[in-house]
């Protein structure tokens, strides 16, 4: 093969435009995790069928058989998108990853960082709703603990390194090369709104506010922080412990706490759903990462890190 020629489509795209890279990204990226996720419900089916008779309908199945199919689609869908993901990522930047957030510098002292503000702000939205008498958390008498332990090292890390990668990774590169960073922040946490579409109230106003909340607070984490590492470890962190005591969302992910909320369901959503109290903890949450990150991230560490994090801060207002 000659220099300068091209072998296979994914060598093409680097030199198409941003809007045909992502409508392409999109669609494969979509396609991939249909297909995917159709062959796990499929494997995972065929073999609890084997050794139980299996209802037709998702929810009528017991928790633990639940948590195989849950557990089947995740782990047969987001790999898959993962490499998607990377062999567009070097592509476009000639094998480098870091101009997608994936820098090595102390990636894992954000990471760190990132699980540690994940994990006390979900413990903080619930200790709040604990001693307001909002919610009532009782412990499971029982655990599967080997479920635990697989959603705990295994699920939540995926999830949310997967979508960290997929979402304020590549989208947020590539939006940013189209339209810009204003553009870039609202054009993912869009897709990222309708990727959720079907979990709890996603396609209700509550649900619809605190979803595209939480996207744009990961897309400036990803901005003030300088890669993804925090946003990463913050996702994940925050998925853990939201399954761990925020109650059963119906996947028959294993459980701590039943969650069950002494006040309507628009003030606080049960399980995997918000409500209003939840939307103004999300609000919080990104009027923190808008006006305090960008002050104490690496303050005096990197001039030119902060400098460009005030300047997203100004272009905002």
């Amino acid at each position: 093969m000659k220099q300068g020629e091209t072998g296979t489509g994914i060598e093409k795209i680097s030199g198409w435009s941003p809007l045909w890279r992502l409508t392409l990204f999109v669609t494969l990226a979509s396609l991939t995790v249909l297909f995917c996720a159709v062959m796990g419900v499929a494997i995972a089916w065929v073999w609890l069928s084997t050794e139980h008779e299996i209802p037709l309908e998702f929810s009528k199945i017991l928790p633990e058989h639940r948590f195989i199919v849950s557990a089947a689609v995740i782990s047969a869908s987001y790999p898959p998108l993962i490499l998607l993901t990377f062999a567009f990522m070097r592509r476009i930047s000639q094998g480098s990853l870091e101009p997608f957030g994936l820098i090595r510098r102390n990636w894992l002292r954000d990471l760190m960082l990132g699980i540690l503000f994940g994990a006390t702000f979900v413990a903080a939205m619930f200790s709040f709703y604990a001693l307001t008498s909002l919610v009532h958390f009782k412990p499971v008498p029982q655990v599967n603990w080997g479920h635990w332990f697989i959603m705990s090292f295994w699920l939540c890390p995926l999830v949310g390194f997967t979508e960290e990668l997929v979402f304020r990774g590549y989208l947020l590169s590539e939006s940013e090369r189209w339209k810009g960073k204003k553009f870039a922040v609202v054009f993912t946490s869009m897709l990222f709104w309708l990727a959720h579409l079907g979990q709890g109230n996603v396609h209700e106003p509550l649900g619809i506010a605190g979803t595209l909340v939480l996207g744009v607070a990961f897309a400036l984490m990803r901005y003030f922080t300088g890669g993804l590492w925090f946003p990463i470890g913050f996702h994940g962190s925050y998925d853990w412990v939201t399954f761990c005591f925020g109650g059963d969302i119906g996947l028959g992910l294993p459980i701590l706490t039943d969650f069950k909320p002494n006040v309507p369901a628009w003030l606080v959503g049960p399980s995997g759903h918000v409500g209003l109290m939840d939307l103004a903890f999300y609000l919080l949450l990104l009027l923190s990462v808008v006006l305090l990150m960008p002050k104490f991230w690496r303050k005096g560490e990197n001039s030119v890190q902060e400098s460009q994090g005030q300047q997203l801060q100004g272009d905002l207002r």
